[in-house]
């Protein structure tokens, strides 16, 4: 197998981010729809380039350079790292 092969499979095994709940989203006192546009964002922008990162994994120190790299705005950056910091909150 190829190099690249073997990244594709690996990439297309890693689990995907959690969708957000209305359960979540009440215990953060945020509306669904900015923890859905979150995700949405982690999954589209950094997921296109790497593994998207799930909430528990250690995505704080690397946000403002990879923040600038996926050209995020201030407001998509808000939502991706709002849903990133509710969804690590262990239920």
């Amino acid at each position: 197998m190829r190099p690249i092969v073997v990244l594709v499979a690996v990439a297309a095994c890693a689990p995907a981010p959690p969708h957000a709940t209305a359960a979540d989203a009440l215990r953060a006192n945020v509306a669904l729809a900015e923890l859905e546009q979150g995700r949405t964002i982690v999954v589209g922008k950094c997921g296109g380039c790497h593994k998207p990162p799930l909430p528990t994994d250690h995505w704080q120190p690397v946000m403002t350079d990879m923040a600038t790299r996926a050209k995020l705005d201030a407001n998509q950056r808000r939502l991706a790292e709002q849903y990133l910091s509710v969804m690590a909150v262990t239920k």
